[in-house]
């Protein structure tokens, strides 16, 4: 992070750390031509120079610019307007203000070595150190050039100086006569400028004039942003991206915001609000800008170290239970700190006999860096914070990059995720999250932190950055290391419910339609005709019917001296309605009828209508017929003919002598009373049994429903959590399925580029599966044998061939079982001529899958080859001397004449000049101009006489025959032959040389 040191000067110096390499020197002539000596920044170069040699860059510098131009001094300080020249020799940092040696500076983070194993050897990346120094010490004072150079320094340090919201520039490769340095920094999406060095600083003055406009504006205490402005812009980036940046540090927002404002030099921000309204594509700009992708392999190694002795237990556990080791990095950027969570789970199995599946799930907002994250490859930079063990076992040299290996990239998935909005993976026995949470608001970071806990196992573990705490979830973790900032899940914690999740409304299944009208008609005129027509049968008396539960559901007749609405809210139960002297009876025929010993009950009953009483023969018939009515009951009113006094009343019972003592109007009053207070008793009583019953049966009802509520809390709670645990494999399925996308587009490629490999280069090959069954092939293997693409998986032995070869298929086998490769020349039944090569075919992880057959057309090698033994067998039956001299006039090859006629051995001739054999007695001087005159100008020589030593005996008279030798490379030779006889015919004119040795 930028320094605290407020005090400091180089805190309100901008200082331009400025690297290149081969080439970078015209680029630095340019940029230093254009640029203002008063922009009030200092610069620093840092090229790459052969070690141990005096640096003259000062001096070539000097003469462009009107600023002074120096060697670094150990320990002084930073001066704006000036240029600082700095040797990578002793390894420049940044720290103070100050340009110090590294091996004098605090010690830079690099990962622990294991026990006598030593730094790898190799030049350090001098600019991607002074980079990463410069953005830790200047911060957003930061601004790094990258100029001409090969390799890759500088790559990584630029990312460091972009997400301490340093500015990044890179020279346009176009002009650079080395590109690889700017094409590989503009590949990380972290340069904000492409330029030629000689625009460079026009934008370089703008970009600080821009800064001391807002520092100004600052130091006025103006807000920086207005809240509603920093709204907008926040609801702009949303709206285009779906991410909400609201959770975000206001601070952390600010800083990356101005930023961009001082990249499109507008201090305003109202001006830059306009401006991201007509030119969307800065939206993007601005979202990348707000996103922290950068990391380092093995960041706080200590952290790692303790991570390091916390693991093999829980590996062991998970290896001895055969579930699988999950993890998940949140915030991974481009994968630096998931493939080192890899290379240390690696480390931990090398020596296990039982190792447990391992998945590591890698997640990031950022496209662009899951992207890099899943090729794997990384600046050789990363050497530096990586020991030699760990680059050896884990990591491939591509040029000037790594690869990570295959059986660590295996290890990880990678997906595009937000962690705040996505539902998480859960069944997680580790999740690092060291990249996040120090940006968020605290409301953010306490719903991450739920999310983790609901995330992982029992006794699961949880690793922050170094800048983050646990302040507000101790209930939920206990402290296994403070230092190193890892936590695990508390025993005495409770699994909380996932926090609600503020994704995108999810369509909801529609609730069950209610029957249409026309159905609902349809079962209400049923019921109407059974209902009418068992009435019917009944000779139609008053009725209701009731169901099960005592509530009327039909009405029949004129029933309003027997039933009368109740007082309150309408209700339609029956015992309810009944009028006084019905209730009791009303209430026990239900009962005997419903009980089942019997489907009728009659009895006759006195029923109290408007202020008197009336006969009433009461029915209930338990229905079962027809089965539209099966269960409800028929309730039937029976008026009965008034007879005078009813039997058994007190009328009947008084002797005559009373009745005549006493009125008619009195006895009929209390008559009528007593049976009123009959009734009522009854009615009470029937209250009183009604109100037990009801106690009870609410009683009843209570515990049910509160069973039920449980039971439906219980359900509720487990369809909710498979809701989540759903939603959680629906999101690991999403991260699969694009990784495994990714691996399908990766192989297609791969695929293409070997196809079109193996048609272009019109070598017959042929692929066969351990079963000797037809794989694959190239479209030239058609000539030589009757294979077709609906021919795959057939097997060998039932394909014809127009070669003149029987044991292929024995061949093919032999070579299977032995791996021995083999290779014969084969030839065609029209007598074209192949080289034919066996041997297995290995895959990757050196198993053996089959063979593979290449035939090489070898009919031009083999012509020449015969034309050769022919020109041999021509050559070497001449008996006189013959040479065969290249254009230097050395002895490409001789005779056996000429090695019988001079007592020579070939290795004392071949290869050897014509004028140094046998002690240069060859050596004529005409004889050299006429062999020189023979290819140039294409003339030829007869009867050239030459005396020359004829082994042990005096010298011998020779005739020299020279010719033009044309061969089909294209080159010519010279054919030099010697005769010992005289010519019939004496030439016009004869040079005789005598050249015996000592002459």
């Amino acid at each position: 992070m930028p320094s605290s040191n407020t005090d400091s000067p180089a805190d309100a110096l901008p200082v331009v750390g400025i690297g290149g390499s081969a080439g970078s020197l015209q680029p630095l002539k340019s940029f230093l031509a254009n640029l203002p000596a008063d922009t009030g920044a200092a610069y620093v170069i840092v090229t790459h120079h052969p070690s141990g040699e005096r640096s003259l860059l000062p001096e070539i510098l000097g003469p462009q610019t009107a600023m002074p131009v120096q060697m670094v001094a150990e320990g002084e300080t930073l001066l704006p307007n000036r240029v600082y020249v700095a040797l990578p020799d002793d390894g420049w940092i940044f720290c103070r203000g100050q340009l110090v040696r590294s091996r004098k500076a605090r010690e830079h983070p690099v990962t622990p070595l294991p026990a006598g194993e030593r730094r790898r050897p190799g030049p350090p990346h001098s600019i991607d150190a002074f980079f990463r120094t410069l953005a830790e010490e200047a911060g957003h004072r930061a601004l790094a050039i990258v100029l001409s150079g090969t390799g890759s320094d500088g790559t990584l340090g630029i990312q460091v100086v972009k997400s301490l919201s340093g500015m990044v520039m890179a020279q346009d490769p176009d002009t650079a006569e080395f590109g690889d340095m700017p094409a590989n920094a503009i590949a990380t999406g972290q340069v904000d400028y492409v330029l030629p060095p000689a625009d460079m600083p026009a934008t370089l003055t703008g970009y600080l004039r821009s800064q001391i406009h807002r520092q100004t504006a600052l130091s006025g205490h103006q807000p920086a942003i207005p809240q509603g402005l920093m709204s907008q812009i926040l609801n702009r980036v949303k709206l285009r991206t779906g991410h909400d940046f609201s959770g975000y540090k206001s601070s952390t927002l600010t800083r990356r915001l101005e930023r961009r404002m001082d990249l499109r030099q507008l201090p305003d921000p109202q001006a830059y609000l306009d401006y991201l309204q007509s030119h969307p594509e800065e939206v993007n700009l601005l979202f990348q800008e707000f996103l922290i992708s950068v990391t380092n392999f093995f960041r706080d190694p200590p952290v790692w170290a303790a991570l390091g002795k916390t693991l093999p237990a829980m590996l062991q556990e998970a290896a001895r239970t055969g579930q699988e080791f999950r993890a998940w990095v949140v915030g991974c950027a481009t994968g630096e700190e998931a493939f080192t969570l890899a290379i240390l789970i690696r480390e931990c199995l090398i020596d296990w006999e039982e190792v447990p599946e391992v998945r590591i799930f890698a997640t990031d907002v950022d496209q662009a860096a899951i992207e890099t994250a899943r090729r794997g490859r990384y600046p050789a930079g990363i050497a530096q914070d990586l020991s030699e063990s760990h680059l050896r076992r884990h990591f491939s040299a591509e040029n000037d990059t790594y690869r990570i290996s295959r059986e660590v990239r295996d290890m990880v998935v990678f997906a595009e995720h937000n962690a705040l909005q996505d539902p998480p993976f859960t069944g997680l026995d580790l999740v690092t999250c060291r990249n996040l949470l120090i940006y968020l608001e605290r409301d953010r970071q306490e719903r991450l932190l739920a999310v983790f806990r609901y995330a992982l196992r029992s006794h699961g573990l949880l690793l922050l950055g170094p800048s983050e705490s646990m302040d507000h979830q101790s209930e939920a973790f206990s402290v296994v290391d403070k230092d190193a900032r890892i936590y695990r899940v508390a025993e005495s914690s409770l699994t909380i419910r996932l926090p609600t999740m503020p994704n995108p409304s999810r369509f909801r299944r529609l609730p069950h339609q209610a029957p249409t009208e026309s159905s609902a008609t349809a079962s209400v005129d049923n019921l109407s005709h059974s209902v009418e027509r068992l009435i019917a049968l009944q000779f139609a008396p008053p009725a209701v019917v009731v169901n099960d539960c005592g509530e009327v559901v039909y009405v029949h007749g004129r029933i309003g001296k027997f039933l009368e609405p109740a007082s309150g809210p309408t209700r339609n139960r029956l015992l309810e309605m009944a009028r006084p002297g019905l209730r009791s009876p009303l209430s026990l025929a239900l009962q005997r009828a419903s009980g089942g010993d019997d489907d009728h009950v009659s009895r006759e009953v006195q029923v109290q209508t408007n202020g008197d009483t009336e006969p009433v023969r009461l029915e209930v018939h338990r229905i079962r017929t027809p089965t539209a009515l099966k269960g409800f009951y028929l309730v039937a009113f029976h008026p009965v003919p008034d007879t005078g006094p009813a039997s058994g009343s007190i009328e009947a019972r008084d002797p005559a002598p009373h009745r005549e003592s006493m009125g008619s109007g009195d006895g009929d009053a209390e008559a009528r009373l007593t049976r009123e207070l009959e009734a009522l008793r009854q009615d009470k009583q029937l209250a009183v049994e009604e109100m037990h019953a009801a106690n009870e049966e609410l009683q009843s009802m209570n515990e049910e429903l509160q069973s039920m509520n449980e039971e439906h809390q219980s359900s509720n709670e487990e369809l909710e959590a498979a809701k989540e645990e759903v939603e959680s494999l629906n999101q690991e399925l999403r991260s699969v399925n694009a990784e495994l996308g990714n691996r399908v587009d990766t192989l297609t490629e791969v695929n293409d580029d070997l196809k079109n490999l193996l048609d272009s280069t019109h070598l017959a090959t042929l692929f066969l599966d351990d079963a000797l069954n037809i794989k694959r092939f190239t479209p030239a293997i058609q000539d030589l044998i009757a294979v077709r693409p609906t021919d795959i998986g057939r097997p060998l032995s039932e394909l014809t061939t127009r070669l003149r070869y029987a044991t292929l298929l024995a061949d093919a086998e032999a070579v299977l079982d032995t791996l021995v490769p083999k290779e014969v020349k084969v030839q065609t039944q029209n007598g074209h001529w192949y080289l034919l090569r066996i041997q297995p075919y290995r895959s990757t992880r050196n198993v053996i899958r089959g063979i593979v057959c290449t035939f090489q057309d070898i009919q031009a090698a083999q012509g020449v080859a015969h034309g050769e033994a022919f020109f041999r067998a021509v050559v070497d039956t001449v008996r006189e001397p013959l040479l065969v001299l290249d254009p230097d006039l050395r002895v490409v090859s001789a005779n056996d004449g000429f090695y019988r006629t001079f007592a020579l051995r070939p290795e004392a001739v071949e290869g050897k000049r014509l004028f140094d054999l046998a002690d240069g007695q060859w050596d004529d001087p005409e004889l050299r101009a006429r062999l020189l005159e023979v290819l140039p100008r294409q003339q030829a020589f007869c009867d050239f006489e030459l005396s020359v030593a004829v082994g042990e005996s005096a010298p011998a008279q020779l005739w020299l025959n020279a010719r033009r030798l044309e061969l089909e490379e294209g080159t010519a030779m010279i054919l030099l032959a010697m005769d010992r006889q005289r010519p019939a015919t004496e030439p016009e004119e004869r040079v005789v040389k005598s050249t015996e040795h000592g002459q």
